[in-house]
């Protein structure tokens, strides 16, 4: 594999920190020269791949939380002069996490792209969203008190050994603690045979316990001893302190309190209501809407969690007038969950099958027969529209194209024709509505608005009544807003309802 795989030495040297009369490269820290990790132990640890084409880069990461992963924020770095400061949101490059996954050329595990960056206001560390979250692997536990000077922690990462430039699997180093700072904690190869190399910035510290495998810091910089294409032996390393952390840690996952969300009038009464799968405990609530934009305390829609349900929307599929679910599983399936008009459903059934390649997805009636039906982007960028009969869906047929950069979606009548539109954001944040024609196509798109990069989570929904597209979103600090519709393309000022 190329160099260009990981970061590069150009890049490295620019980002060497001082501390005291030594030099440590701001690396890709990686537990480089160690065996493979265990498997139980690579399973918490992810591998950020950073960037395409010549610029691509990777690091390592912990997993914290089912959709969070934390590690450097000099990963994500774009001003080598200053490589802990960072922009909030959506990363600068693409960049996707493999978590789960003890070879980074398996399967298993989890691939997600990152979405979101919330940078520590004092350290070199970065909380980093995943796009969807993970099922079944287990979340690294925090460490509450630091290490202790001589300690020896385990280093996991994916980046550079002594012999691969990019190995296949996750490593480990023995690193003996140093002194410690308010912030940051010196190492050193436990053997001469332990080192961090270059390629993966982030790897977590862990210390043993007789409780288990704790997360003490993150790997920041090294001097690289006796890594591959390296003339150094020595070992000295930094890693930032993430004991003092987990009220920052906790506090930053808590706000993505909805896995996913959609809106529509699910308890009868003709005003829209938020559903949406608590990234807390998996299962599906509806907050009863107050026709004026805000939204009571949550009902608990069924009695299964909703795991693995990565795409999610509502409208009435059956045609019965009553708003039904319909979700998208991790495993390809549609599941179509009929509404009983009082926040409940009636059961499930299997809608449809093979829908692992739909990246978004939005419900309405767009041919007009009283039957919701389904537009959907898929990963090749085609715009599909799935005329619905009441119980599954017909083939696709393909609206348009070339909407690769859309990252949200969601239907509705915003121009008071009678007929479902399209509005989708794209990843610039601009508003784009591609208004229907009333048989499943759609004219070409137009930019209406712009500044919704910070929206994580979008939906269509009249909640006030007045038969006018409205727009609900979640924030990325998890708050509510919701934009009423003008019936001209337009939307007023939000009511906004802060996160719980």
């Amino acid at each position: 594999m190329s160099r260009t795989r990981t970061r590069s030495a150009v890049l490295a040297a620019a980002l060497a920190a001082v501390t005291g009369a030594t030099v440590l490269t701001a690396m890709p820290a990686t537990a480089a020269t160690g065996p493979d990790s265990p498997t139980d132990t690579q399973a918490s640890v992810a591998r950020l791949h950073i960037g395409e084409g010549d610029t691509t880069r990777s690091c390592s990461a912990a997993l914290v939380d089912r959709q969070w992963i934390l590690t450097a924020a000099a990963c994500f770095a774009t001003d080598a002069t200053n490589p802990t400061q960072i922009t909030a949101g959506k990363p600068a490059l693409k960049t996707t996490a493999t978590v789960g996954r003890s070879s980074v050329t398996g399967t298993g595990g989890h691939v997600a792209e990152v979405a979101e960056l919330v940078p520590s206001p004092s350290r070199d560390l970065v909380m980093a969203r995943l796009a969807t979250p993970t099922t079944g692997i287990a979340t690294l536990t925090l460490a509450a008190s630091p290490a202790g000077e001589g300690d020896i922690l385990q280093a996991v990462g994916f980046g550079r050994t002594k012999t691969d430039w990019v190995p296949g699997t996750a490593h480990t180093a023995s690193m003996k603690v140093g002194a410690l700072s308010d912030t940051e904690v010196t190492l050193a190869g436990a053997t001469a045979s332990d080192a961090l190399c270059k390629g993966d910035t982030g790897a977590p510290l862990l210390r043993k316990t007789d409780e288990g495998v704790e997360l003490v810091g993150i790997a920041t910089r090294s001097r690289q001893g006796g890594c591959l294409s390296e003339s150094e032996t020595r070992t000295d390393a930094v890693a930032t302190r993430t004991d003092d952390m987990a009220d920052w840690i906790a506090t930053t996952a808590g706000r993505s309190w909805a896995l996913l969300m959609t809106a529509e009038d699910f308890n009868g009464d003709k005003k829209a209501d938020l559903l949406a799968i608590d990234a807390a405990d998996d299962f599906l609530y509806a907050r009863p809407g107050d026709g004026k934009g805000t939204f009571g305390k949550p009902v608990k829609v069924s009695p299964g969690k909703w795991t693995g349900m990565r795409l999610l929307a509502a409208t009435d599929f059956t045609g019965d007038g009553k708003a039904d679910i319909l979700a998208a599983h991790t495993n390809g399936n549609l599941y179509l969950y009929p509404g009983n008009g009082k926040n409940g459903i009636t059961g499930s059934s299997v809608a449809g099958r093979g829908w692992s390649g739909t990246r978004l997805l939005a419900a309405a009636d767009f041919n007009g027969d009283k039957k919701g039906d389904l537009v959907a982007i898929h990963t090749n960028g085609n715009l599909l529209f799935y005329p619905g009969n009441g119980k599954n869906f017909a083939a696709g047929s393909v609206s348009s194209t070339g909407w690769t950069n859309m990252r949200m979606l969601t239907a509705g009548d915003f121009t008071g024709d009678g007929k479902a539109d399209i509005y989708a954001v794209h990843n610039s944040g601009d508003l784009y509505l591609s208004s229907g024609k009333g048989n499943g196509t759609f004219h070409t798109a137009s930019k209406t608005g712009s500044g919704w990069q910070n929206m994580r989570l979008l939906s269509e929904a009249d909640f006030n009544g007045d038969r006018k597209g409205d727009l609900i979103a979640i924030h990325i600090n998890g708050s509510i807003h919701a934009y009423p519709g003008n019936g001209n393309l337009g939307f007023h000022t939000p009511i906004i309802t802060p996160a719980s």
